[in-house]
């Protein structure tokens, strides 16, 4: 797909790789053997929406149902602070008091 000429599939397809790898432009084209001007006038072309029909499939919403999750009584919640602290309070705590102890514990 490198070399020769690109469908507008081909195209869609390597600029996804390019934007999942984390890589330049530069270098991403460069591994792949082509030049970066190649992805610049996809990405041009598809912003202007000079495209045919040809597009990516529109996901499909499924149904869903949504039941109550029980509660689970004595389990803790586990916090973690930016300072390192961890806490652990049991389900119903006072949110007031919670608060509190996270302010005196970052410094606040």
């Amino acid at each position: 797909m490198a070399h020769g000429k690109w469908s507008e599939v081909d195209a869609r397809s390597v600029l996804e790789a390019w934007r999942r790898s984390g890589l330049s432009l530069q270098r991403f084209a460069k591994q792949r053997g082509f030049v970066p001007q190649r992805l610049r006038w996809w990405q041009a072309k598809f912003a202007r929406g000079a495209t045919s029909a040809v597009l990516a499939p529109v996901p499909a919403l499924l149904p869903i149902r949504v039941t109550a999750e029980p509660q689970r009584r004595g389990e803790p919640v586990t916090v973690l602070l930016r300072t390192g602290h961890v806490l652990k309070v049991a389900h119903g705590f006072d949110e007031q008091v919670f608060a509190r102890v996270v302010a005196l514990l970052e410094g606040g």
